[in-house]
């Protein structure tokens, strides 16, 4: 797990790293930490990381100004924000940010957004063999465009990219708890976030980029026992993004 730590307090960042150390301690979770002193710093690193902690007060661009910069990098980046001034919470949520810690550090309530954080990642995140790469791959769940059946494989289409897993579909669907992802027939699950397109026999999907711009776009058919069903949960999740 990469960890960033982003303050001007080199006492503070030392402080925090000791306990995030001994949070993880007996998690069995192999750590990466990277200091900071200012952002301008931290933008320079080419590292995409699982947890940031930033503090909102620093040099010449802010803590709010450096989580909106690493979420375009990274949407799935974690980050808390450390302050001890409640004008900026209302900037925080413009980078969605986690939790809020403050100065002096509370590690009881540290400890509790870490578990917290923790459950998300779990939630979220996936594991898997690629075997045409023979490597192992981890991503985010809600990056999955849909999940197909090609030769006895499971492709496996993200927004980073495209993988094929021997496991069965079935351990996909396992996996895929959320109310987005539905199987229009039995060779697909198909995320419905993505989808822009939906006919009574046929589900659009499309990738797109940062300015939602359609890249690419995939057309599924619909099984007809599966019609209603996808109808159904088509505008369930539509209305709510």
């Amino acid at each position: 797990m990469n960890i960033a730590i982003c303050d001007d307090d080199k006492s503070f960042r030392d402080l925090l790293e000791k306990h995030l150390k001994n949070y993880y301690d007996e998690k069995s979770v192999t750590l990466n930490f990277f200091q900071f002193s200012s952002g301008e710093e931290l933008l320079e690193y080419n590292i995409l990381f699982d947890l940031v902690f930033l503090d909102v007060e620093m040099g010449k661009i802010n803590g709010i100004d450096i989580g909106m910069a690493l979420k375009k990098k990274n949407p799935n980046n974690i980050i808390f924000v450390i302050t001890s001034y409640n004008s900026y919470l209302d900037d925080a949520f413009k980078i969605n940010a986690f939790r809020f810690l403050s100065k002096p550090l509370n590690v009881v309530r540290l400890y509790k957004a870490l578990d917290d954080a923790a459950d998300l990642i779990k939630n979220d995140i996936i594991v898997f063999y690629d075997v045409e790469s023979s490597s192992d791959v981890r991503i985010y769940s809600k990056d999955i465009i849909f999940i197909e059946i090609v030769k006895k494989k499971t492709k496996i289409v993200t927004v980073k990219g495209t993988y094929y897993s021997n496991e069965k579909i079935s351990v996909w669907k396992n996996r895929l708890n959320g109310i987005s992802f539905v199987c229009p027939h039995s060779s697909y699950i198909t995320n419905l976030n993505y989808a822009i397109k939906h006919t009574r026999t046929q589900l659009v999907l499309a990738k797109m980029d940062s300015d939602k711009n359609i890249i690419e776009k995939c057309e599924i058919s619909i099984a007809p026992k599966k019609q209603a069903e996808i109808k159904k949960m088509f505008f369930y999740v539509i209305e709510r993004r």
